[in-house]
Order: C-alpha cells, then structure tokens, then sequence
C-alpha cells in the first residue's frame, strides 16, 4: 500500500469581487496559492479539502 502525502493550511479572506469571495492559501512546506469562492454558492466554506489530480493522457485531438 502506498503512503499519502498530505498537506494542511489555512484559507484567509482577501476580497470580495463582483462574483466572488478571494482567499489566500497558506499550507505546509511553503504551500501558497488563492481559490475564487462563488457569491452565489451558498455561503463560504468552512473546510476545502482538495485531491491531486493528473493530468488526462488521452490527446483532445483523438
């Protein structure tokens, strides 16, 4: 069985667009990045849990 890696971290307001909610994401090992929230959603998330997905190998063109 192969050990997961995980990563944890904080979301923090940042501003608010005409559509959406901004977030700074501040993680584990330097980990940075900001995430667009929909107004329209249904209020802001207490918890994001994100998954690592790659990328497809299949050629679009096919």
């Amino acid at each position: 069985m192969s050990e997961q890696k995980e990563a944890k971290g904080n979301f923090i307001f940042d501003q608010d667009s005409k559509r959406f909610h901004r977030f700074r994401i501040e993680g584990d090992s330097g980990i940075v990045g900001t995430i667009y929230v929909p107004k329209d959603c249904g209020g802001i998330p207490g918890k994001i849990t994100l998954d690592y997905q790659k990328k497809s190998t299949v050629n679009a063109e096919d």
